[in-house]
């Protein structure tokens, strides 16, 4: 039985099929089953569906008439048989580590949902949304009390950046309600919640939500539209408060939870020049490779190195962190002694003011510290200085107070950049591997110590 069904409902699209499925296919995580459920298409999405099912045995198609994309989400959920339950839109794709981080996220924390940020994708500008705050675990009332600030916020109402768990789904019987034009997730969403206990925010990003024309957004134009299409999703909306909260609770957010009706639709910004926006494919601080290198010791280095990159970009995010700052701790963690400042922004591309700004964030952060210099090194570093060495005076730096939470995220990012390195070996290889790594590690040293 696979571990997660991932549901895709497709109408008519055959110019944006191809990359979310090739998004799903490539993920790192591979105990799933993929359910494309083709909603009646007329295009040629039926044909570019049956392909891929024909290629992969994970890939799972269901015809069917045209009845919408609530049928065919609850038609993906008749047909799934995973542990966790997961939804994209056909337009839209997902980062290669998403299934891996919802999985763990959810394991790890023993949660009933996870609810992660994403990206908003306009074009060739791309930015990220999230909501919450906390860092831990939260309850059904926390979740509530959060929603009620922004209840029309595409964060809370679509289905796409959650991750749920089947046995809640089929024990309370939830589907998408097909009689319901409009929310019919965000209706999903509640029921689910009422039987949950604890949720849990992911801050990484891991979905990329594509903003289309006609969408919800765009239609939206005024109060009176809005408070019309919302009418017939009060009642959902009044009575998942009123379980949630008790009866003296309620009245005194009585006049929040109505202001539903008239809150707009809001699924971010992306806007040029804003800190917040980048360009498509910036997002992350991962450089790609454009073209294929030939196999040699310069490829493999260049391979493995953007491997690892990609593997901490995710800590990056969930730690609101730059890739290089990452780099900056990952040099000190690991370096296996205290370092002085030019050595850490040495590996992590840093130099001058980008340099005394990284561990300005760091130091300030508790994530890294400023030391002592040992004795034995500050006869070495007055030398230096009465020289005139371009470095100056040596600045060691040692791991922060408050490092344990990211010291703890980068083990397992580099645990599973070790994984994919070695996923098709077997063990005896992996332990050569291992053997010979260390050896071709002390060679390199030799020379440049």
């Amino acid at each position: 039985m696979p571990k997660v069904s991932i549901i895709v409902p497709v109408y008519n699209a055959e110019k944006s099929i191809g990359r979310c499925v090739d998004s799903i296919l490539g993920q790192e995580f591979h105990d799933y089953e993929l359910i494309l459920v083709d909603d009646g298409s007329t295009d040629s999405s039926p044909a570019i569906l049956d392909a891929y099912a024909n290629d992969d045995q994970r890939v799972h198609v269901v015809h069917k008439q045209n009845a919408g994309v609530s049928n065919a989400r609850n038609t993906g959920l008749d047909q799934a048989r995973g542990r966790y339950v997961q939804f994209l839109d056909a337009d839209d794709w997902i980062t290669p580590d998403a299934t891996k981080l919802l999985v763990r996220a959810m394991e790890d924390n023993g949660v009933d949902m996870v609810i992660a940020d994403f990206y908003r994708v306009i074009g060739e500008r791309v930015a990220r949304k999230g909501n919450i705050d906390y860092d831990n675990p939260i309850t059904r009332e926390d979740y509530a009390d959060l929603m009620i600030e922004s209840p029309a916020d595409f964060y809370w109402g679509v289905l796409w950046n959650k991750l749920f768990r089947r046995d809640i789904i089929e024990k309370h019987h939830l589907r998408m309600d097909p009689n319901v034009s409009w929310s019919e997730d965000f209706i999903f969403n509640m029921e689910y919640v009422l039987h949950t206990n604890t949720i849990y925010p992911l801050h990484a990003p891991v979905y990329y939500y594509v903003k289309t024309e006609g969408s919800l957004v765009e239609s939206s134009s005024g109060i009176a539209n809005m408070v019309r299409m919302k009418a017939s999703v009060i009642e959902y909306y009044k009575a998942f408060y009123q379980q949630v909260y008790d009866d003296e609770s309620y009245e005194v957010r009585k006049a929040d939870i109505y202001r539903f009706l008239v809150n707009f639709a809001s699924d971010g910004s992306a806007t040029p020049g804003m800190p917040s926006t980048k360009r498509l494919g910036e997002e992350r601080g991962v450089r790609e490779s454009a073209s294929p290198l030939e196999d040699g010791p310069v490829s493999r280095l260049y391979y493995s190195g953007l491997l690892l990159d990609r593997s901490l970009a995710s800590v990056a995010a969930r730690f609101d962190l730059n890739l290089r700052e990452v780099k900056a701790f990952v040099f000190v963690k690991y370096a296996g002694a205290i370092r002085d400042r030019e050595e850490v922004g040495d590996y992590a591309g840093l130099a001058g003011m980008s340099l005394a700004t990284t561990f300005a964030k760091l130091t300030s952060r508790g994530l890294l510290k400023a030391v002592p210099v040992p004795k034995d090194k500050e006869a070495g570093a007055a030398e230096q200085r009465d020289a005139g060495s371009a470095r100056g005076s040596r600045r060691l730096i040692a791991l922060g107070d408050k490092s344990a939470d990211l010291s703890a995220a980068v083990d397992e990012a580099v645990a599973d950049y070790q994984r994919l390195l070695n996923r098709d070996l077997s063990r005896e290889e992996r332990e050569l591997l291992a053997k010979l790594s260390k050896k071709l590690a002390r060679n390199a040293r030799e020379f440049v110590l």
